[in-house]
């Protein structure tokens, strides 16, 4: 069997250039590496036949190899291939032999674990709860520090979401992540309750999370994966619940009194107004400014004149920061009736000292 013979069954890509760049040899494998036909590359220049090389590392290592007569081994990439070749160029007396091979997909491969490893990096950085999921069925493909908090440490990568929270079956997180698939319209939740088992334990731990579900597409526009935000706000939570039920124990408390209160916030605005301060202006109007408490409200001096907003025992207790006690004013109700109260009024404070809300209290003489 002759050398010509061989080179063309050969599962090698081969090819042959003579001492001016022409191609003067070219097995089959070649031809199916470079999707060219043989009559396509025979007595063409390299640099024609593939421009892109000139100017590149490739073309410094060929002309090496032939000036130097060494031979070399490099990779490179075709762009009108879009593929990368492993190329070894051994030196011969009418130029150069080539050995090419695909490689490709080691490259490739080589190159998304390197896009892996760039974006965990990001993500670690993350001030959040991230996790992607791929395809369809939401597997867990990576998940930074941050997430693995929210489940007592763990690894769940590798894992599918149904496998991973089968205790989140019937909350709806399942048929939310399937629908942003479907669709690729993103979700967004605020203060979503979850109950899951947080730390493998077995015991479930219910929380409130601000939730973000991202679809990612992949080149031809379709969803491939999707990007989990999360945020735990459960303290926020818990401490809002716990202010609204001391808010509304309070309010019952102060709806006992026969006195009549009205509480307001920080500003100065009327957050609340008891059943007995209702019967005694006959009004009971929230959301009220101190430049507006003697309009609303109807109050006049004990002499009967128009009470500036500013001089009122609430007021000075908002804006002066003053005690005031037993002052008196009149209420001129809607009805045409008119009582002379007697009131005292002070700012509210909080642990740290700072005023929080000031309070009054007042009684029909």
């Amino acid at each position: 069997m002759d050398l010509e013979t061989v080179l063309e069954y050969t599962s090698d890509a081969i090819t042959a250039l003579d001492t001016q760049w022409n191609y003067i040899c070219v097995n089959h494998s070649a031809e199916l590496l470079l999707r060219r036909k043989r009559d396509e590359l025979l007595g063409q220049s390299i640099w024609d036949v593939f421009p892109d090389l000139l100017n590149t590392p490739a073309e410094v290592q060929l002309r090496q190899a032939a000036a130097a007569q060494v031979s070399v081994k490099f990779e490179l990439f075709l762009p009108k291939l879009y593929a990368w070749h492993e190329v070894r160029a051994v030196p011969t007396e009418n130029g150069l032999l080539l050995f090419s091979r695909d490689i490709s997909d080691r490259v490739r491969a080589l190159r998304d674990e390197a896009v892996q490893a760039e974006i965990r990096a990001i993500l670690e950085q993350a001030p959040i709860a991230i996790s992607i999921m791929r395809g369809s069925e939401h597997r867990i493909e990576m998940h930074n520090r941050r997430f693995q908090h929210l489940i007592g440490g763990r690894n769940l990568e590798g894992l599918t979401v149904r496998n991973a929270f089968r205790e989140l079956e019937g909350q709806g997180f399942f048929e939310l992540l399937d629908q942003v698939y479907t669709t690729g319209v993103a979700y967004e939740g605020k203060e979503m309750v979850a109950r899951y088992d947080r730390d493998g334990s077995g015991e479930l731990y219910e929380g409130y999370f601000n939730i973000i579900y991202q679809p990612l597409f992949d080149l031809s526009g379709r969803v491939n994966r999707l990007l989990s935000l999360n945020i735990e706000v459960t303290e926020e939570v818990e401490a809002r619940q716990r202010i609204a039920q001391f808010a509304a124990e309070r309010d019952a408390i102060l709806q006992q009194l026969i006195e009549g209160v009205i509480v307001t916030d920080v500003k100065g605005r009327i957050t609340f107004v008891n059943d007995a301060a209702s019967r005694l202006h006959g009004v009971a109007k929230l959301d009220v400014l101190p430049e507006d408490y003697s309009e609303m409200y109807h109050l006049y001096t004990e002499e009967g004149h128009a009470y500036p907003a500013a001089e009122l025992p609430l007021s000075r207790a908002v804006l002066k920061d003053e005690v005031v006690k037993e002052a008196r004013w009149r209420i001129r109700r809607s009805d045409g009736t008119e009582i002379l109260v007697e009131g005292n009024a002070r700012p509210v404070y909080d642990e740290q000292g700072r005023k929080i809300a000031a309070v009054l209290t007042l009684r029909a003489l």
